[in-house]
């Protein structure tokens, strides 16, 4: 069913690797992906911000596909920590950007996430990374629009039937034409109340920013609206 869908989106996501070399560490934070020309990328701000304090963020490349070497670091353009958005750009070695949709999605439609959740990766004796790194797809459906604050950021988009890993902030959801629907922020988790003699219920929705307010972050920075262009 999204077989052509993953083919497309795969050329434009990538996952955020961080090194710590004081400390000899390293790993992926999140997924981003390109939406602009000339190497733009947009990602989740908070995913930018969870490595330990000194890390360098790199650009290696479409792992596990293809591989950059050398390493790009990542560099800055424009970000709003209260919308958990981040845009930034890859020097050389990117891929075309994703295709953003021009249609607003709606409760019941199919969607499709991404990212590169539980990788396991380390500094090799030689200096370079050592690992596994492999992309995840769970298709899933829009649920409802939503708006919610968690750790002081505010999300405003849709909640998605299943839950977002560690490692999926920041990638792009997609439709069954390859086209972004949105950006994964963050996990809603919820308790049911249990009734008499029985155990709680905890729900948890994959909570999506919408492309209204993607757009909306990229038309406030001059740099970003000429990188569209």
């Amino acid at each position: 069913m999204y077989a052509d869908a993953v083919a497309k989106i795969a050329e434009s996501i990538f996952p955020i690797f961080y090194v710590h070399h004081e400390d000899n560490l390293a790993g992926v934070c999140g997924t981003g992906f390109f939406a602009g020309e000339d190497g733009l990328f947009l990602t989740s701000d908070h995913v930018m911000g969870s490595p330990p304090a000194g890390s360098t963020l790199y650009f290696y490349g479409r792992t596990p596909d293809e591989v950059c070497e050398p390493a790009v670091e990542l560099e800055h353009v424009w970000s709003d920590s209260s919308q958990d958005l981040y845009l930034g750009r890859v020097s050389r070695g990117y891929p075309p950007p994703a295709e953003l949709s021009d249609e607003p999605v709606r409760p019941g439609d199919s969607v499709c996430l991404s990212g590169y959740p539980l990788a396991d990766v380390k500094i090799g004796p030689h200096g370079g990374l050592m690992g596994t790194v492999r992309r995840h797809w769970q298709p899933t459906f829009v649920v409802d629009a939503t708006e919610v604050v968690i750790q002081g950021r505010t999300y405003r988009g849709y909640i998605v039937e299943h839950p977002c890993y560690p490692g999926m902030s920041g990638a792009p959801v997609f439709d069954m034409q390859g086209r972004v629907r949105g950006l994964i922020g963050a996990t809603l988790t919820r308790t049911i109340p249990p009734l008499p003699d029985e155990l709680p219920t905890f729900i948890s929705n994959g909570i999506v920013i919408d492309l209204e307010h993607i757009r909306g972050f990229l038309e406030a920075d001059p740099a970003a609206v000429a990188g569209q262009r």
